[in-house]
């Protein structure tokens, strides 16, 4: 059995964005607010992902997370 056939069945993938997304820096903006930063492979990635009908979420332990969009 070639091993690539069993990630044919793949639709979703889902992240942290703390513990996968970031690179673990954090900046503290002048308001003092504290932003993650993140590699700009990792968001060409998603959107190539989101492109080819993958479902993708992201989820974060902020209480107030940047990356949230609706």
């Amino acid at each position: 059995m070639n091993v690539l056939s069993s990630f044919k069945q793949v639709t979703t993938f889902i992240f942290d964005v703390d513990g996968v997304l970031t690179d673990g820096t954090v900046l503290v903006l002048e308001s003092g607010e504290m932003a993650r930063s993140m590699n700009i492979k990792d968001g060409y990635a998603l959107q190539l992902a989101i492109k080819k009908g993958y479902r993708i979420f992201i989820v974060s332990g902020s209480a107030r997370s940047a990356v949230e969009k609706e």
